[in-house]
């Protein structure tokens, strides 16, 4: 079971860290479509994604524990200009960017080597997916240290160990490895990640965490090929304490397969197409990616008055989830402050005179269970000519 303790120079009481649950990290992919006179799939538009990308903190007082919950609230009409009840919940973390220091890691690279990736094409400025994988993993192995692991299995007719678990400070044997990556067929992902799980049993215990990181543009064509098939593997190697950071690339992604596999516990997804949102990833997202903070997060809301929880918008759940679903299998430390966002419904006056009770659950990493409350309300505060109420800026 996902059981461990972060290392103690990774947490300091003074620090004010972000945090954001886990799934789709970002709208590169849609953005990129649109941008290419193209209209993007509906499922390459995640809320989570979209709040991800933003640090959008909340006022609140010095966090001290490892996941910290704010929240302040808004009255603005929906989008069908009706009265509505806004509850912005912020995620933070006592951990210090000043003195963090990342866990080891123990990375299984799994890369996609198929037909459609197109290794060894494009150019500096438009690269095939393949190329961008071969960026990127470069990048990801210069960051490592002697305390770290790293093995590559690659995946397309054949599936193939190319780098035997190999020290993180050994940078020239690894970038020879990535340097070497070349086409090989079909998509045979269903076996790739396999063999890496196979291989992430065999390292834990070797670093602080193990993680899958799957370099793909997500078009399986040989084996499994439906979410449904990968999020059952991905979710019980999650339980089983290996994560899974999903790096879809290009703009053939199928997003509808990295929708279902980066929901589950310890997954998160990010895509790119350009070497500019490499550069962005790493900058934005490295190492938080790679570091969890809590599990089985679950957010309670309770309002007086009649009012009630319409729709719930950030907690990545499973595609045709319940929309009121206030979960989340897995938060991530992160340098922005993320939201996750409630709609609330009732009348004006019931919404104005409402008193909101927010719990928040959840699971650390060495296992401790946490709870935290929160109550709310607009006392004391009057609405704008408009109509509008924002309690602080982050929320308008």
């Amino acid at each position: 079971m996902w059981k461990r303790a972060l290392p103690a120079l990774l947490l300091a009481a003074c620090g004010d860290f972000g945090a954001n649950p886990g799934g789709i990290q970002d709208l590169n992919f849609a953005r990129d479509l649109i941008d290419q006179g193209q209209v993007p799939p509906a499922s390459a538009f995640k809320v989570e994604g979209m709040l991800s990308e933003h640090d959008l903190p909340l006022e609140g007082p010095a966090c001290e524990t490892t996941l910290c919950l704010r929240g302040a609230m808004a009255l603005a009409p929906d989008e069908q200009g009706e009265p509505a009840g806004w509850l912005q919940v912020g995620l933070s973390s006592n951990v210090d960017p000043q003195t963090f220091r990342r866990p080891s890691l123990a990375i299984i690279a799994t890369v996609d080597v198929s037909g459609s990736m197109g290794w060894g094409g494009g150019d500096e400025e438009h690269p095939t997916p393949g190329e961008l994988a071969r960026k990127l993993l470069g990048k990801i192995q210069s960051q490592l240290g002697e305390g770290d692991l790293i093995a590559i299995v690659t995946y397309g007719s054949d599936v193939d160990v190319v780098l035997d678990p190999t020290r993180g400070d050994r940078h020239e044997q690894i970038q020879d490895a990535i340097d070497d990556l070349d086409s090989n067929g079909s998509t045979n992902m269903e076996a790739g990640l396999e063999r890496a799980y196979e291989l992430a049993d065999e390292l834990r215990g070797q670093a602080d965490s193990v993680r899958i990181m799957l370099f793909t543009d997500e078009q399986p064509n040989v084996g499994a090929t439906s979410g449904g098939e990968f999020e059952t593997m991905v979710k019980e190697g999650g339980q089983e304490g290996v994560g899974l950071t999903i790096f879809g690339l290009g703009l053939g992604l199928g997003t509808e397969l990295m929708s279902a596999m980066a929901h589950v516990p310890g997954a998160n997804a990010f895509s790119a197409t350009t070497p500019a949102h490499l550069d962005q990833l790493m900058e934005q997202s490295w190492p938080w990616m790679t570091v969890e903070l809590a599990r089985d997060l679950e957010l309670s809301i309770e309002a007086s008055g009649g009012v009630q929880v319409a729709a719930s918008y950030g907690f990545p759940t499973k595609e045709g989830g319940p929309s009121t679903a206030l979960t989340a299998s897995t938060v991530f430390l992160s340098k922005n402050r993320g939201a996750l966002l409630v709609r609330l419904t009732g009348s004006r006056e019931q919404l104005l005179g409402m008193e909101l009770a927010a719990r928040l659950r959840y699971r650390e990493t060495g296992g401790e269970q946490r709870t935290q409350t929160l109550a709310l309300n607009f006392a004391g505060q009057t609405p704008s000519e408009g109509g509008e109420l924002y309690q602080q800026r982050a929320v308008h």
